[in-house]
């Protein structure tokens, strides 16, 4: 049975999410490019204090902005989801963004409570390369990957048992 994700657009020109192929892990998730409400902004400290980015246009007309070398960038989608109990919202880069413009996500992988949380699908990048990249109205420019979650009961104990590991860490078991 397939898992059902709701999507709410908040503009008529946003792209729903999409996979680009018949039994794809994550679907494509693009970012509006827009001035106003919808401008891509830096944070100035919480996420109601923050600078818009410049929206500049080129020849064709397409909206784009530039994200500096070691800029994280807040991009509006335009989406809102939901999803059951039971289930949740994972958001990776798009490879082709994290390896041919050195951009990640700002937070390493988004988590999304989407059986609880109703506000607008933000993404955050930021650019670890040393040249400026620019990202274009409506690049498809996250993956999202829908899934489920587990009720937990966190129990506090004296001793765990005991693994054959143990607690070796970091290295441990070789290259």
């Amino acid at each position: 049975m397939a898992v059902k994700l709701e999507v709410k657009r908040l503009r008529d020109d946003v792209k729903l999410p999409r996979f680009a192929h018949t039994g794809d892990m994550c679907f494509d998730i693009p970012v509006l490019i827009d001035k106003g409400d919808y401008a891509p902004f830096l944070l100035d400290g919480d996420i109601q204090e923050h600078t818009p980015l410049v929206v500049h246009t080129d020849k064709n007309g397409d909206k784009y902005v530039v994200i500096e070398p070691q800029q994280a960038v807040v991009f509006h989608t335009g989406l809102k989801c939901a999803t059951n109990y039971g289930y949740g919202l994972k958001v990776h880069v798009r490879s082709s963004i994290g390896i041919k413009k050195k951009l990640i996500l700002s937070n390493a992988t988004g988590i999304i409570d989407t059986a609880q949380y109703r506000g607008e699908l933000l993404i955050s990048l930021t650019n670890t390369g040393v040249s400026p990249r620019r990202i274009i109205n409506q690049e498809r420019v996250g993956q999202g990957e829908v899934v489920k979650v587990e009720d937990v009961v966190i129990v506090e104990v004296d001793t765990l048992s005991k693994t054959e590991r143990g607690e070796g860490g970091i290295g441990s078991t070789g290259v």
